[in-house]
């Protein structure tokens, strides 16, 4: 992947927060709770993410996987427009 646009797709996600998940949410027509838009945030602050990190990745799907499969599927579909930045699989 070009450095550039991942480090723009790194600082995106990186800069998320609750009102902007919840925007994206409405703008897609994803139910999504003020509850479970925080959940989706806390899992996404641990640490910074880094799009090229594969293991980090995997790590972050497993927790909002273990959290709740339904959570898991809306914060699929929030980060759709990354995925060919993330390589999130499906």
């Amino acid at each position: 992947m070009n450095p550039f646009i991942q480090q723009l797709v790194n600082q995106k996600i990186n800069q998320l927060d609750l009102k902007e998940l919840m925007r994206l949410s409405k703008q897609n027509n994803i139910p999504l709770t003020v509850k479970q838009g925080k959940e989706i945030m806390a899992i996404l602050k641990k640490q910074p993410i880094d799009v090229g990190n594969q293991k980090q990745i995997a790590r972050i799907q497993q927790e909002l996987k273990n959290l709740d499969p339904a959570l898991y599927k809306k914060a699929e579909k929030l980060l759709e427009p990354y995925k060919s930045y993330i390589n999130w699989p499906t």
